[in-house]
């Protein structure tokens, strides 16, 4: 009996747990962030045509190609850890902001 409490315990921790960051991110102004944290880089139209964002060789989000070789999962990585050309912003925004930021990538796209 133990054991079936602790397994449904643990099943419902972790629905929990997959399932909070897209629930809080629609109380999230992602568009807020992603004009104060993203905009200098990337662009307001997410081309990544801005001096700071050409300079770096920053992806255009608007390219079909771009939003095709990225999963949202290595999304919220790049937001999260940074990369070569980007730095991280796991001290800076929660995790439930920087799933918030995936939606305003992926509208670049369409």
């Amino acid at each position: 009996m133990l054991k079936k409490i602790l397994i449904i315990v643990f099943l419902q921790a972790a629905i929990g747990y997959l399932g909070l960051p897209e629930i809080m991110a629609d109380d999230i102004d992602a568009q807020g962030i992603y004009t104060k944290r993203c905009v200098i880089c990337h662009g307001e139209d997410g081309t990544g045509k801005t001096d700071l964002g050409s300079g770096l060789g920053v992806s255009d989000f608007s390219d079909k190609a771009v939003q095709d070789g990225i999963t949202d999962e290595q999304i919220v990585e790049q937001i999260t850890n940074g990369s070569d050309k980007m730095f991280p912003f796991k001290d800076k925004l929660s995790e439930e902001e920087i799933h918030a930021l995936v939606p305003i990538v992926r509208a670049f796209g369409k």
